[in-house]
């Protein structure tokens, strides 16, 4: 939920030069360095405003480290989205749409768009399809999770809750039935702490881009199902503070915007070591093997004077990346522009302002990204392992930390159809 009081934050000068101009050149940042409050000014221009303030203010630090050259998709992915160069367009309501068909592609695996030019008017939303189907790399996924709520000095709280998710529309292993004409389906149950335990919801997202998803949730005390209004993406998710399209810094349906490019630039973004991680085959599909160098975060060690939700080793790595402004078509819609910085070559997120409905800075999300790939390179996955959004106007923050749940996070499994209904999410609730 939002508050009040919000404090203004505008941004536009480096973005119209990141576009227009010649953007600043790089400092002398180099690998093994660290930033922070001594040196914030050899990053203008190459973090958002909001995030270099506070490594300005000495709330954020982070080492400055470089990734291997061929850092890169999966070998099918990548001959995938070769292959679909002149296959896919976009029309005039932003849909995404195939060329052979003239309508909404029933199946895509890899970028839609493999190439780009930054001066096609449809470039943004053409970005953002790429994004989209990046995330769509497995055939499915189960993992647990946590959402931390934080203040600047503690954390506060936490909720524990396992996803699963099934893909449809894009998936390694190929096509399979799809008699609901899905995308994906979702479903989402609390773990911990009590309260949240028997708190489910079921999504799913359709292929046909007119056709709102439909979400359904279990409501433990009337002991009954019911279905929510799918129609507004910016409402809260968990009750924290994460909009229901926050996670992945955008997970809403890509025609409900219009988009436009605002800079092509190089950046400074987050990443966490070592990446690619390393897939290994499982009994059933494969396990994302976890770091044995975790984030450690401000409100667990001790003597921190940055911000609380802040990792204390986390890292920094010079990437191209495009700079992409939504405004939702919907006036209700809670934010009123949000802009995202993505990664020009992988296409993950690292960035996104939201404002609010005066065009005040109201939150600021950050995502870094693991690049899942097995030892043969033939598949891979874009796993999240920290997402930050902090309340600017509240002073406060959500956190994510998939990698520090101490379970596993397992992609490929052959989730079953029926763990994806209303039935299932009955058997779940309490």
């Amino acid at each position: 939920m939002r508050g009040n009081s919000p404090t203004a934050v505008v941004i536009f000068v480096f973005l119209f030069l990141g576009l227009f101009g010649n953007p600043p050149a790089w400092a002398d940042l180099n690998p093994g360095d660290t930033l922070g409050q001594a040196n914030w000014q050899e990053a203008k221009g190459r973090l958002p405003d909001p995030v270099l303030r506070r490594f300005q203010d000495g709330s954020y630090q982070a080492k400055v480290i470089a990734l291997p050259a061929s850092l890169s998709w999966g070998s099918k992915f990548k001959a995938a989205s070769a292959a679909n160069a002149g296959k896919s367009s976009v029309d005039a309501n932003g849909s995404l749409i195939d060329n052979t068909t003239h309508t909404y592609p029933a199946f895509l695996y890899g970028y839609p768009f493999p190439q780009i030019d930054s001066k096609d008017p449809q470039a943004a939303t053409k970005v953002m399809y790429n994004f989209s189907y990046t995330l769509m790399q497995p055939d499915d996924a189960d993992r647990f999770s946590n959402l931390h709520r934080v203040t600047p000095s503690a954390l506060d709280h936490y909720i524990e809750f396992q996803g699963q998710i099934l893909f449809y529309g894009s998936r390694f292993s190929g096509p399979i039935a799809n008699p609901d004409a899905t995308l994906r389906k979702l479903i989402i149950a609390g773990v911990a702490p009590y309260e949240v335990v028997g708190v489910v919801t079921l999504e799913w997202v359709y292929l046909d881009p007119g056709q709102w998803n439909s979400l359904w949730t279990f409501i433990p005390a009337l002991k009954r199902v019911r279905r929510l209004n799918a129609a507004n993406g910016s409402d809260s998710l968990f009750g924290l503070d994460l909009a229901h399209d926050d996670p992945y810094l955008f997970s809403g349906k890509v025609q409900y915007f219009t988009w436009k490019l605002i800079g092509v630039q190089e950046a400074l973004v987050p990443y966490t070591l070592p990446n690619p991680k390393l897939l290994r085959p499982a009994k059933r599909g494969y396990l994302l093997e976890n770091p044995t160098d975790l984030l450690t975060m401000g409100w667990e060690k001790e003597g921190w004077k940055g911000k609380a939700w802040w990792p204390t080793n986390y890292s920094l790595v010079k990437r191209p990346v495009w700079v992409v402004e939504a405004t939702a078509k919907d006036p209700l819609y809670a934010y009123s522009r949000q802009v995202l910085w993505i990664d020009r070559e992988l296409y993950v997120g690292y960035y996104k302002e939201a404002y609010d409905k005066d065009g005040r800075l109201w939150r600021m999300l950050l995502n870094s990204v693991s690049l899942g790939q097995t030892a043969q390179g033939d598949f891979s996955v874009a796993q999240p392992d920290f997402t930050l959004s902090v309340d600017e106007q509240r002073n406060y923050a959500t956190v994510e930390l998939p990698l520090k749940q101490g379970q596993q996070l397992s992609f490929g499994v052959g989730l079953p159809e029926e763990i994806f209904t209303q039935s299932e999410l009955m058997k779940r609730g309490k």
